[in-house]
């Protein structure tokens, strides 16, 4: 700083500032140190920077990687994917994450190992279900998954379908000749030749027994009879003989075919595929037969031959005969109080209803023998305990049984089931009873042993009030021809209605058949009936099915709402 005065000289106040000048110079001290801190500075910010990168680095490396590795590893394992990741470098490794890592990967290894175990089980166990133990061919529950499902194939892309029955002649009797060792042997050579017959897609199916089956897809009638031939040709060429077997071992084959444009009776081949091969089997045939107007003209007595072999095998062969079991009801509570025991005959997989076989059962005068066979049957279905106590089992007999002393003897032995099972006995009142009085006194015999005695069908025969007069009856069913009178409002519906109230006025307990309508149903209650049974309410079932049906009803009971 400097004032410009001369020597001596005076100056006023308010021209001092005027008079002094300034001259900045900068410190060589303070230079210094700000240079040094300018570097000082630098070089922290330097380090913070390299600090935060390192860091950052750091952090990626040793945790948000392996965190990431972990993560994709777990929906690696989500996914079923079980590809190993290679371990990071060692000196990047979190000892914990690597640990839970190597533990996830050890475990997914272990599932996967178990996965393949259960895969391969999985499918040995669908094949054991899908395939006939004896013959190793499919079995009938793989032919009825594959019929369903092949049905709506071909239905959605039409294209001719063949359907292949095959029946070996005469097996009962080889069976019983040689053993069932060697009837199973001769199974197998019959089953080896078919598959080497069919085309290498096609299969073949064991439906049960003796009888196989084979569906060919996008072929020709002509091609599936060249088929069938050959089928023969390779059996043929089996040596049965070394089995010493001297017998020759055949097979009858029938064929039903549906053309693309009809694939919608593609319903109709098992059926027409039977007929067929039945026909086959007539004497004089070339043992492969093709369904078509002359098998059909046929049908009506190939059928009538059928059902006749049908009696006599179930007559001879246990297990042919089954009882199908259909509720009766007791009003107005609906709850069952008996089954009636109702008889089928199962022939070559096929169900027989009474109204095909009965005829052929009096015609060739076997009512003895197929009530005796019913009775065993009956029997066998109530010895197994499986019909839940306190139910009752009503059992149909023919009026020319009733008389016969074998019959009734069966019958009071059978009586020891009462305890567990009220059991009633059914006579058809269409059925001539000639010896009433011999009757009677069976029936009277049979109520001391706690049986109960119906008229069934009543209604239907000629004389109903000479049978209930001469006869210690019970229960009256009236059968279905009446139930559907007292629905006209016709005079008859009047009449059966009045009778009605005359029966159960004279003491008879009146059962309804035949109920199909719910009018139906309240028209029978409010005319006092006791009981009800009708597909209203439950159709017949064989007692397998019976059981499943009522456990699956009493499981869906038990459901809350």
């Amino acid at each position: 700083m400097k004032l410009k005065l001369q020597p001596g000289a005076s100056l006023p106040s308010a021209e001092l500032l005027d008079k002094i000048s300034f001259d900045a110079r900068v410190s060589p001290e303070q230079t210094r140190f700000q240079a040094v801190f300018s570097r000082a500075l630098l070089a922290l910010l330097v380090l913070l920077i390299l600090t935060a990168l390192l860091g950052f680095i750091a952090h990626n490396r040793l945790l948000v990687r392996p965190l990431r590795q972990l993560s994709e590893d777990i929906d690696a394992m989500r996914q079923g994917r079980f590809e190993p990741v290679p371990d990071p470098p060692r000196s990047m490794q979190v000892s914990e994450l690597e640990n839970i890592r190597h533990s996830l990967f050890d475990y997914q290894i272990q599932l996967r190992e178990l996965h393949g175990s259960m895969e391969h089980q999985n499918r040995e166990f669908r094949s054991q279900a899908r395939h006939d133990v004896l013959t190793d061919c499919y079995n009938r529950r793989a032919y009825e998954e594959d019929w369903t499902r092949l049905r709506e194939e071909v239905k959605a892309v039409p294209q001719g379908v063949a359907f292949l029955l095959f029946d070996c002649d005469r097996f009962k009797s080889i069976n019983d000749t040689y053993g069932h060792e060697k009837g199973d042997r001769v199974l197998t050579l019959i089953a080896d030749a078919l598959v080497m017959a069919l085309r290498a897609n096609d299969r073949l199916y064991r439906l049960g027994g003796d009888e196989f089956a084979a569906i060919l897809l996008r072929t020709t009638p002509a091609q599936a009879r060249q088929i069938a031939q050959r089928c023969q040709s390779l059996l043929d060429a089996k040596k049965f003989s070394d089995l010493g077997i001297n017998e020759p071992i055949s097979i009858s084959i029938g064929i039903a075919f549906c053309e693309a444009d009809q694939i919608n009776h593609i319903d109709d081949l098992p059926k027409q595929a039977d007929i067929a091969m039945y026909t086959a089997k007539q004497p004089g045939r070339n043992r492969v037969a093709l369904f078509g107007d002359d098998v059909e003209r046929a049908s009506q007595t190939l059928v009538a031959s059928r059902e006749t072999s049908a009696v006599f095998q179930a007559l001879a062969t246990p297990g042919m005969i089954e009882m199908h079991y259909q509720p009766i009801h007791s009003l107005p509570s609906l709850e069952i109080k008996y089954y009636e025991a109702l008889a089928r005959i199962r022939h070559h997989n096929t169900l027989i209803l009474p109204e095909a076989f009965l005829p052929v059962v009096s015609t060739r005068r076997l009512e003895t023998g197929f009530d005796l066979a019913v009775l065993q049957q009956v029997d066998l279905d109530l010895s197994s305990k499986r019909l839940q106590a306190g139910v009752g089992v009503a059992i149909n007999l023919t009026a020319q049984s009733i008389s016969q002393p074998e019959i009734v003897s069966y019958l009071l032995e059978l009586s020891r089931h009462n305890t567990r099972h009220p059991l009633m006995i059914e006579i058809a009142e269409t059925s001539l009873i000639t010896q009433v009085a011999e009757a009677s006194a069976y029936l009277d015999l049979l109520r001391t042993a706690q049986y109960r005695i119906a008229m069934d069908d009543f209604g239907t025969g000629h004389s109903p009030l000479r049978y209930l007069a001469d006869l210690p009856v019970d229960v009256i069913k009236f059968d279905i021809s009446l139930i559907r009178k007292l629905e006209d409002s016709s005079r008859g519906a009047q009449v059966v209605a009045d009778f009605a109230r005359m029966m159960i006025s004279a003491g008879y307990s009146l059962t309804a058949e035949g109920v199909e309508t719910e009018a139906a149903l309240r028209l029978v209650e409010s005319l006092g009936f006791a009981h009800v049974q009708g597909f209203l309410l439950a159709h017949p079932l064989p007692l397998d099915e019976l059981i499943a049906h009522l456990a699956a009803t009493k499981s869906g009971d038990a459901q809350p709402d």
